[in-house]
């Protein structure tokens, strides 16, 4: 008796759909922080992962890595730009005592897919993932400047 008698085999895996949530479509979406962790990443630096619902859940999770602690002077510049943009379309005017802070905050994310691959069991594996381009104020905030003048990065 074969341990696979009752699982269905594909043959053509190109005609097969995955069963989760699409990737967002390019443009602007409500966002949601609906999680954050600060850990030690695989290279030994601190890093602060925040977790995006977008559009209420219609849509894949996004998940941003942050590396606030990084001993690379210019990386680390560069993420604590990001997240004073992200800091600043949530409404905080500084950082919050507490990275937890963050979670149940709304804003307005601008996305685009693009091209990305990884190396995979099997060799090279294509596919596409989530770009932020612009993290903007909820559209009904009181958050000025208007955000066409905010930069993108």
């Amino acid at each position: 008796m074969s341990d696979f008698g009752d699982v269905e085999f594909f043959d053509n895996l190109e005609e097969m759909s995955s069963g989760g949530l699409p990737l967002a479509p390019d443009g602007e979406h409500n966002a949601t922080v609906i999680a954050t962790d600060k850990y030690k990443s695989k290279a030994g630096n601190h890093t602060l992962k925040v977790t995006f619902q977008l559009d209420g859940g219609k849509y894949r999770d996004h998940n941003e890595w942050y590396n606030l602690w990084a001993t690379n002077e210019e990386n680390k510049r560069i993420s604590t730009e990001i997240f004073t943009r992200l800091t600043k379309a949530v409404g905080f005017k500084k950082y919050p005592e507490n990275h937890g802070d963050f979670v149940g905050k709304k804003l307005v994310l601008k996305t685009e897919q693009i091209d990305d691959q990884f190396e995979g069991d099997n060799g090279v594996v294509n596919t596409k993932k989530t770009k932020i381009r612009l993290y903007l104020p909820e559209a009904d905030s009181d958050m000025s400047p208007p955000k066409e003048a905010i930069p993108p990065f």
